[in-house]
């Protein structure tokens, strides 16, 4: 019953509004780099889109050359 429940859950977070907008923006590459706790907006920003649902972000995908670049920069 919970893995119904956190499957309709996942299916629902990955079919919202900011999730499709990062799929669209994003690089397509699955790696990701754990960040400081950085003050973020979810949107689109110079160095990329952001989903920063509590305000904070976390993790940087890591862009296709390896490297991390700028985290939450205007």
């Amino acid at each position: 019953m919970w893995a119904a429940i956190f499957v309709l859950g996942m299916v629902g977070i990955f079919n919202t509004e900011s999730m499709q907008s990062f799929r669209e923006n994003s690089n397509h590459n699955p790696v990701y780099e754990l960040v400081s706790a950085v003050p973020c907006d979810t949107g689109m920003k110079a160095s990329g889109y952001s989903v920063a649902p509590t305000g904070r972000l976390f993790f940087k995908q890591v862009n296709k050359d390896g490297t991390v670049g700028k985290v939450c920069s205007e």
